[in-house]
Order: structure tokens, then sequence, then C-alpha cells
């Protein structure tokens, strides 16, 4: 009986680990951050961010649709279990431009929804977050 419980208790801890959130579900809010983007919809944006406000750069500009699709970017999803955040790399081509876009994207969790903290994304360093972490997930990845 007692193995049992510690079993069952090992099992919890496991799948309680990241609360239940799928690589796919990180790789939608980060493709709703970046459609946003690139769409000028300041609106979306501002319900995607950890602290409204943060980021302000298409407030006054026209919203456009850029058709950017899910499937047009590469994911690559870290999570750190110490700080409860998620990490995910996009690499995809501009679809208003000619150039490729290499975009860092920290996901904190903010009254039980993960939200894009614009502010700690501005510090990440690719190769330091994927020599500490394990990769959770690679979604489009070639």
């Amino acid at each position: 009986m007692k193995k049992l419980v510690i079993v069952a208790a090992f099992i919890a801890l496991l799948t309680g680990c990241n609360q239940g959130t799928s690589s796919e579900d990180v790789a939608n809010l980060a493709y709703e951050w970046e459609k946003a983007k690139f769409d000028n919809n300041y609106e979306k944006q501002q319900e995607i961010l950890y602290e409204k406000g943060s980021y302000e750069v298409d407030k006054d500009d026209k919203k456009v649709d850029s058709e950017l699709n899910y499937e047009d970017i590469r994911y690559e999803i870290y999570f750190d279990e110490d700080l409860e955040r998620y990490y995910v790399f996009t690499d995809f081509k501009n679809p208003n431009g000619e150039n490729s876009v290499e975009d860092n994207i920290v996901l904190r969790k903010k009254d039980d929804e993960w939200k894009v903290d614009t502010s700690e994304s501005l510090d990440i360093v690719r190769e330091e977050i994927s020599e500490k972490f394990d990769r959770e997930a690679c979604i489009n990845c070639k």
C-alpha cells in the first residue's frame, strides 16, 4: 500500500509540473502573439500581454492582414520549472518583407493564463536557454 501511495504521488508530481499546458498550447499562444504583431493588432496584443501597455509599438497603426500562418513558423519550446516560464523561439520569413525573423518569447502565468512578457523577452539569449534547459518540443521543425 505504501508503494502505491509513493507511485501515485510521483505520477501526480510529474503530471503537474507544467500544470497541464501542452507544447501545442504554448505554440498557439506564441503564434497569436506573432500574428497580432505582424497584423498591427494592438487590441489583441494587449489581451496577450503579461503587463498591458508594455508593448505600444502598434498603438496608432492601422490593422493589416499579414497572412502569417501557424504552419509558417518554427517553434522551439523550453520550460523553466523553477521560474515557471516558457521560452519560445520562433523563426519564420517576415510576411511583410524579405527578411527572416528570429523572435524570443517569454511566457509567464498570470491569473491562471499564460501571457507574453515582453520585458523578460528582451534579455533572452538562445544559446544560454538551450544549454540550460531540455527542449520540450520543436514544432514545424524540418
